[in-house]
């Protein structure tokens, strides 16, 4: 399992904002080349998009938790012999907000995945959970 926080002076409404939107994180992140809804209205349980990030394979995420008002949100994807799951959950932090990001792998393929991709995905998270946050202080 991958974990990343990050501390922002903005208010944890605002960082959310940056966060949950997913359409934008390709103009956004330098993890991600690019995020495609596969559908249409507002994101929620259900919404799905192809997301392609440099040095990986495109995938397709399915939401299947949004919470907006505990402002966290969970989403899977899934390939031969694993099940990637990541978190995103915005906290009240004192006078700003905190970060919490979450990845792990799990199936029969899990470990090697985690063996390849461990050390690279510990980076893009890391550096997301710094971007989203360094974003949200911004007008």
């Amino acid at each position: 399992m991958i974990r990343a926080s990050a501390r922002s002076a903005a208010t944890a409404d605002r960082l959310w904002s940056v966060v949950s939107d997913v359409e934008r994180w390709g103009d956004r992140l330098p993890t991600v080349d690019s995020v495609r809804s596969l559908g249409g209205g507002p994101t929620g349980v259900g919404s799905r998009f192809e997301v392609r990030q440099p040095g990986l394979p495109k995938a397709v995420w399915e939401v299947t938790e949004w919470q907006p008002q505990a402002r966290s949100f969970t989403w899977v994807s899934t390939g031969p012999g694993v099940r990637s799951t990541g978190v995103h959950t915005v906290h009240d932090d004192g006078a700003g907000s905190r970060l919490d990001l979450r990845l792990e792998w799990s199936g029969p393929l899990s470990r090697v995945v985690e063996l390849l991709l461990g050390r690279k995905s510990r980076g893009m998270v890391e550096t997301e959970a710094e971007t989203f946050t360094r974003l949200s202080t911004r007008p």
